[in-house]
């Protein structure tokens, strides 16, 4: 068997010329990469999307919130700073026994504040000074305050297993006087309150600084209506105008009843450093008691 002739592989002429553009071309590619994974470690800016909508970048606002400091309780002339007071498992009130200067809030009372105070001296004598009529003010780190009118001081028995109903704005203060749970009981009213802000205003919305206080509530000769007067001080700086949306009465099973007419009619506008004193009408309820809500403030209307 005869093998194929080996034929002779031909050589390039040595005058023959390279492609210089592919070369050229394929060492830019390459540093385009390692440029690329340079940019990927130190954080790649994106690219517009063609087509798509770009998120714009919001700045973070913050809405200043008042703040008062340590809230206090005004008692008569007496001032005390607030601290919390967690009751015992077994129902007792572990206040110290010689801390002057201090009212302990009684965690839990929220509406019906409870504040008990320690057996000094100093504060036994204080709370036999106290008659009936006297205001009592507590105000809250975020500067809003709640005034009561309080009654003569009795001796009496507190336990947290019978905390005063929440469903009411009261305030009672107890000093103990032994470990039994007897002492010296003051009750008080709501008689004012004043609020900071009315429901945390959006930016560019106006905010109302304004105390609010129940005046008096009298009932029809014919019994059909009561009148409910109250005065509101605006102590801001921008006036505002308070609307018939904003007053509504509530009988106990939370049936709202129409406001039948108010002095000086609504909507009306309370002027900055201005107190207006305000008379509205109602259909007399046909519960006990009910609830007057001016803004977010709400009062317990009875005995009419």
């Amino acid at each position: 068997m005869k093998l194929p002739p080996i034929r002779n592989q031909e050589k390039p002429p040595s005058n023959q010329k390279f492609p210089v553009l592919p070369v050229l071309l394929g060492t830019i590619g390459i540093l385009a990469i390692i440029g690329l994974v340079i940019l990927l470690g130190q954080g790649m800016p994106q690219l517009a999307v063609p087509g798509a909508t770009a998120t714009p970048l919001v700045p973070t606002m913050s809405i200043p919130t008042p703040d008062c400091g340590s809230p206090t309780l005004t008692l008569g002339t007496a001032t005390f700073q607030v601290q919390n007071l967690t009751p015992a498992p077994d129902g007792s009130l572990p206040v110290p026994p010689d801390t002057s200067g201090i009212a302990y809030w009684v965690e839990g009372t929220n509406t019906n504040h409870v504040f008990v105070l320690s057996p000094t001296p100093e504060n036994l004598s204080m709370a036999s000074g106290l008659t009936a009529g006297t205001t009592a003010k507590a105000t809250w780190k975020n500067c809003n305050s709640t005034s009561y009118s309080l009654s003569a001081p009795e001796s009496d028995v507190m336990n947290v297993s019978d905390l005063p109903d929440q469903s009411l704005d009261g305030i009672i203060v107890f000093i103990p006087s032994d470990s039994s749970g007897n002492g010296i009981l003051v009750k008080g009213e709501l008689t004012e309150e004043q609020i900071s802000t009315v429901d945390t205003p959006a930016p560019g919305e106006l905010e109302i600084q304004a105390n609010i206080g129940l005046l008096e509530t009298t009932t029809s000769s014919n019994g059909t209506t009561i009148r409910i007067g109250v005065s509101i001080n605006n102590y801001g700086e921008s006036p505002f105008t308070l609307s018939d949306s904003e007053v509504s009465l509530f009988q106990e099973d939370s049936a709202a009843l129409a406001m039948i007419s108010s002095e000086p009619p609504l909507p009306k506008e309370i002027a900055a450093g201005t107190t207006e004193t305000l008379y509205f009408t109602f259909p007399r309820p046909a519960s006990p008691t009910a609830t007057l809500k001016i803004l977010t403030i709400e009062y317990d209307i009875e005995g009419y």
